[in-house]
């Protein structure tokens, strides 16, 4: 729950570079300098990018991430402390500008910074959206590989369906015929029950019409009520960088993760000719915990941009790419003219609706009850069940607005089609960004999933 702190069981070891020898946190650590690709940014994205490449043991592939290692940070691993990772320095701490709509209020905006990315700090939900996102995606860019039954190969490639860490019968809680059983990174129902299960199943039978039961939200339509689906295998997070960079996979001699390293800028190469298409292979870093020279490296085939929503624009305006105007106001110099870099920006804004109960059996026992919450800490570490298991949710609800709404009359519908929610509603059995200490609680928070509205990203300066 986001309110809670845990920074007292906040455990993070070094890394042994003796038992990992491809992670590495210093440049000069590293065993050559010769690569084929150079991915930026192991995130959610950029382990995938590197994984596949290392697959062809001739391909030398260097991942730069700017965060510290994942490995051994006990809020990331817990999946009941996720949020607890949020201003810590394993998050960039980014936050919007203030908001005129907002009585000025400016949002806080968390990004992951450790390996893994927003994988590693988020809530772990998993979903895929609805067929009618997949299919305005190969409409808008003319490519059918898009369209929602073409991705599904990608879909069932990346996942594998795990039981829960407590091993429920989970019949009728989803569909296995529209999931992946052989994929890389674990997805899962919640591995521990609570009070508040029945009386929100129950409100499929008392409001059908408004609250339809959905066996399983990523069948492609994911209107009505169901059982949330996480990516948690066997009670812990499963992230970018536990399925793609695990064991079997980091310890590939080709494979090399550089830790602690800001990319600043790409850098055009010295032998390009084509003005209006300039080859760009090198990249600017710097070492996050040393006051050096920034850095030069080459790739010899690609650099490859994964740097997030936030990273991946500042980068390219750093370095030149955007709109010229802009860029010369601030005294860069312009080597590819991409007006919307940085624009068009949209994201789902969150509310939480905290209500009291008259019950004492919910979770925010965990956050007020030290005792209680060490002893489902060990039991967690020896047996890896109770609620520190999951999350706080287990039910998620997706919904329309009426088509006769009168927002309608102001702004088209900016849902991609009539089975794609404008609104979620997530259920927790305690407290989420609320009062902390002062009794027991139920959450709705109500979240805008297709947004009319849009931002921006900008430098402020080079």
């Amino acid at each position: 729950m986001r309110s809670w702190s845990y920074s007292t069981i906040c455990i993070l070891f070094s890394v042994i570079q003796t038992s990992l020898a491809a992670l590495y946190d210093h440049y000069e650590d590293l065993p050559t300098i010769d690569f084929d690709f150079i991915v930026i940014g192991g995130g959610t994205a950029g382990n995938v990018i590197a994984n596949r490449l290392t697959e062809d043991s001739t391909v030398n592939v260097l991942v730069l991430e700017s965060g510290p290692s994942n490995l051994h940070v006990l809020n990331s691993i817990v999946p009941f402390f996720a949020f607890s990772l949020e201003h810590t320095i394993y998050d960039w701490n980014f936050t919007t500008t203030p908001q005129s709509s907002l009585d000025g209020r400016i949002v806080p905006f968390p990004k992951g910074h450790i390996l893994g990315g927003c994988s590693s700090i988020n809530g772990m939900i998993y979903t895929r959206g609805s067929s009618s996102d997949f299919n305005r995606f190969a409409k808008v860019t003319g490519d059918e590989g898009w369209s929602w039954n073409n991705i599904q190969k990608y879909i069932r490639k990346n996942e594998r369906w795990t039981a829960p860490a407590d091993n429920h019968n989970t019949a009728g809680q989803f569909d296995p015929a529209v999931h992946g059983f052989n994929g890389i990174n674990a997805v899962s129902l919640s591995g521990f029950s609570h009070s508040t299960d029945s009386r929100i199943i129950q409100t499929t039978s008392e409001l059908p019409e408004e609250f339809p039961f959905n066996l399983d939200m990523n069948s492609g339509n994911p209107l009505g009520l169901g059982w949330i689906q996480l990516t948690i295998d066997d009670g812990k997070r499963s992230s970018s960088a536990t399925s793609y960079l695990a064991s079997k996979f980091i310890k590939r001699p080709n494979l090399h993760v550089l830790l602690h390293t800001r990319v600043t800028r790409l850098l055009e190469t010295s032998n390009s000719t084509d003005i209006e298409k300039p080859l760009i292979n090198t990249v600017e870093f710097a070492d996050e915990s040393k006051r050096e020279p920034r850095i030069t490296l080459a790739a010899s085939k690609e650099v490859i941009l994964s740097a997030g929503v936030v990273g991946t624009p500042r980068i390219l305006l750093n370095s030149g790419i955007g709109d010229p105007q802009d860029l010369r106001e601030l005294g860069i110099n312009p080597i590819v003219s991409l007006p919307d870099v940085g624009k068009n920006l949209s994201d789902q804004v969150a509310l939480s609706n905290n209500w009291f109960v008259n019950s004492n059996n919910t979770l925010d026992n965990i956050s007020t009850n030290a005792t209680l919450r060490s002893e489902l800490l060990e039991d967690w570490e020896k047996h890896k069940s109770g609620p520190l298991v999951s999350i706080a949710s287990t039910h998620i609800a997706w919904s329309r607005l009426p088509s006769n709404s009168s927002i309608f009359d102001v702004i088209d519908d900016p849902a991609s089609g009539e089975n794609s929610p404008h609104y979620e509603l997530g259920f927790e059995d305690g407290a989420l960004g609320g009062p902390s200490g002062t009794g027991n609680f139920i959450n709705i928070a109500t979240i805008v999933v297709s947004p009319a509205s849009s931002a921006l990203i900008y430098l402020f300066s080079t």
